[in-house]
C-alpha cells in the first residue's frame, strides 16, 4: 500500500515499518486468522487472478502440526495466505511461510510439507 490514503479492509490491522504499509491480522502474538471476501455478485467464474504481497513478522511455523487446527480449513491452519471459495470452503491456493526450508530444531514440525527430508 503505497498510497497513504488507502485503508485496510474491515477487521485487518495496519502495520507500518520503515516506510512500508501493510494490512494483517489484528493479533500476531497468538494463532488467529482474518479474512476478506470479494463477492462475485452472481457472476460465474472459472479462474481466479490476483496479487498478494506478503511480509513476515516473527517466526512463521508453516503448518504447525502440533496445533489443534492444523488441518481445519475453517481455522488458522497455516502461516501465510490461503485463498478459498464457496460455502463450505474449497481450497484454491495457499502460500505457506515457514521459518526455514529444513530445520532440526523445535520448529521442525512447522516445516512446509514440500520441504526436503
Amino acid at each position: 500500500m503505497s498510497d497513504p490514503s488507502e485503508v485496510c479492509p474491515t477487521g485487518f490491522r495496519l502495520y507500518e515499518s520503515n516506510g512500508v504499509r501493510a494490512c494483517g491480522r489484528p493479533d500476531s502474538s497468538v494463532g488467529s486468522c482474518q479474512s476478506v471476501q470479494f463477492p462475485s455478485n452472481g457472476i460465474s467464474y472459472s479462474q481466479v487472478c490476483g496479487r498478494v504481497v506478503g511480509y513476515q513478522y516473527d517466526s512463521p511455523d508453516a503448518i504447525y502440526k502440533e496445533g489443534a487446527n492444523h488441518d481445519n480449513i475453517n481455522s488458522y491452519y497455516v502461516d501465510g495466505i490461503s485463498l478459498t471459495s464457496g460455502s463450505p470452503l474449497q481450497h484454491i491456493w495457499t502460500f505457506i511461510a515457514g521459518l526455514q526450508e529444513n530445520s532440526p530444531y523445535m520448529y521442525a514440525s512447522g516445516l512446509c510439507p514440500c520441504a526436503p527430508d
